[in-house]
């Protein structure tokens, strides 16, 4: 085997342009990992030349993904192309990078097999053009077909169903740098008081599991958020999402805007509905809203003199990595705060006038995703303690920033 051709949507694969419209097959995650990684391990275990991705169009968050994983002298390719087509066109649309020797793989599926001698010796002559979806082997222009079983993955049960099988299956290589208790543990997991896990289990890097969680069979993407008291059994969390606290999360699919029944198709957006106890919207909001207010008042009396001594240098030098560090865009802030024009911190992803976003306390290189979630885990445990501490820890992380945070901030 020289090759390999892969052509996920043999099918048009609608479940997954319907549930997941920012997403291809091949960035699809399937037991905490990319489905495109799947596809390289194979390659990389068959010893094969190049791989050849298709898909009915291109992808750009894929395309860079495969570009970071990067394999030796394994040759990446993948470009919009594929579709309904049987093995036999395929290998005439594609006859130049496919070659004489090549192993194709119709429809998105995982292959069974343990070894690489067990797949060799699987392939049977195929008697077709090769129309279902399969594992097929063309060498010097005769086709062969295996009958290995695989996972197939055409509709969205399907694919819950893959990834709880994958999870359970030795063959493939799980996420995770520590296993314990069929456990996969990622890098920087925070587990705080009371967890219970049980396994299997994948727990991507930087997720964060709050106090008093129970967590069962189940795969957390990696910088997800549990919140307190959050139950999840036989579930799905993908990347970047946040799970709101009590909630008991059962066989469902949690992406970072609904959640999905993946039995019944059925959709809860994340909007249509409140998921736990806001501070924010109880009677004692008025007591946050005036500490917010107080906190601004002292900002603006106190940088009052500092400010108007560097305005000039401000007014000329805006984007200086000082006037950066000093915080001097912000100041103008604290007054909107007191004229009620603006939130000291950002409350919630939807508000769009703050001065202050919980993420900076953490990093100043988070992407918008992982900024939505602290954002999310802000509106829902605020405090007066916390409203001073993400003042404070940001004024800091600006202070101590250096030039290349400040870049990629």
């Amino acid at each position: 085997m020289k090759n390999i051709l892969i052509n996920p949507y043999s099918h048009d694969q609608e479940w997954c342009k319907e549930y997941f419209p920012d997403r291809s097959l091949g960035m699809m995650p399937v037991g905490g990992r990319c489905a495109a990684e799947y596809f390289i391990d194979l390659a990389l275990r068959c010893e094969v030349g190049s791989l050849l991705l298709l898909g009915p169009t291109y992808n750009e968050h894929l395309a860079e993904h495969l570009y970071e994983y990067q394999h030796g002298e394994l040759k990446l390719d993948y470009r919009k192309g594929g579709g309904n087509y049987s093995v036999r066109n395929l290998l005439d649309i594609y006859k130049e990078e496919c070659g004489e020797d090549c192993l194709i793989l119709h429809g998105m599926l995982m292959p069974k097999a343990h070894t690489l001698e067990e797949l060799r010796n699987s392939f049977v002559p195929c008697c077709d053009e090769g129309s279902k979806d399969g594992i097929y082997y063309c060498k010097n222009g005769e086709l062969f077909r295996s009958n290995i079983e695989f996972y197939l993955i055409d509709s969205l049960e399907s694919y819950f169903e893959v990834n709880f099988q994958v999870l359970k299956d030795d063959f493939y290589n799980l996420p995770g740098y520590a296993i314990m208790d069929d456990i996969h543990t990622g890098t920087n997991v925070v587990l705080k008081n009371d967890c219970n896990l049980s396994g299997p289990l994948v727990l991507g890097d930087n997720t964060f599991i709050e106090n008093n969680c129970r967590i069962a069979h189940a795969i957390i993407g990696e910088r997800s958020l549990v919140d307190k008291e959050c139950i999840v059994e036989h579930s799905i969390i993908f990347d970047r999402t946040y799970t709101a606290g009590k909630l008991e999360i059962k066989n469902k699919i949690v992406t970072p805007g609904r959640i999905i029944d993946p039995h019944t198709g059925g959709v809860l957006e994340r909007n249509s509905f409140s998921y736990a106890f806001s501070p924010i919207q109880n009677r004692s909001a008025w007591i946050l809203r005036l500490w917010e207010h107080f906190i601004a008042l002292v900002l603006a009396l106190v940088l009052a003199i500092p400010y108007l001594l560097f305005l000039p240098f401000y007014f000329t030098h805006k984007e200086s990595h000082w006037c950066w560090k000093l915080s001097m865009d912000r100041y103008p802030g604290y007054w909107a705060v007191l004229f009620f024009r603006k939130e000291l911190v950002k409350s919630h992803p939807a508000n769009e006038h703050y001065v202050f976003q919980m993420g900076e306390i953490y990093g100043l290189q988070n992407t918008p995703e992982q900024r939505r979630i602290y954002d999310y885990y802000y509106h829902y445990h605020c405090s007066c303690f916390l409203v001073l501490q993400v003042v404070l820890r940001s004024l800091g992380k600006r202070g101590f920033g250096t030039y290349v945070e400040r870049k990629k901030s």
